[in-house]
């Protein structure tokens, strides 16, 4: 959750651009930030502050970029999704296309696999 929804303050749009930076942090580690049995994430923000990245430089710069556009605690420092479209993290994008040979590959081998 957004801070300003943890907090109990009106909230906007901008949340869901914090929840779109949350999820960019859990597709790259594969792991919720501040994940833990016995505290909720959203207590833990409140604590420790805004999640980051493990190991930061594990990623481009450009993707650490967009992350920490999207997960600006200051509601009003936030980016907006127009902003974040015009961001080089996804104008340099290649067309989803690209994925393609990528895709037929994994299940070529999938399937090698189950032979």
């Amino acid at each position: 959750m957004a801070p300003e929804v943890v907090t109990g303050q009106p909230y906007g749009p901008k949340v869901d651009i914090w929840s779109l930076g949350i999820v960019g942090i859990k597709m790259v580690e594969r792991e919720v930030p501040y994940w833990n049995k016995t505290l909720l994430p959203q207590l833990l923000i409140d604590i420790r502050g805004t999640p980051k990245l493990q190991q930061p430089n594990r990623f481009s710069p450009c993707l650490r970029d967009f992350l920490s556009c999207c997960l600006r605690r200051n509601e009003a420092q936030r980016w907006s999704a127009k902003e974040l479209l015009q961001h080089p993290f996804v104008t340099s994008a290649k067309p989803a296309s690209s994925l393609v040979p990528l895709i037929n590959s994994v299940k070529k081998e999938k399937k090698k696999t189950r032979i």
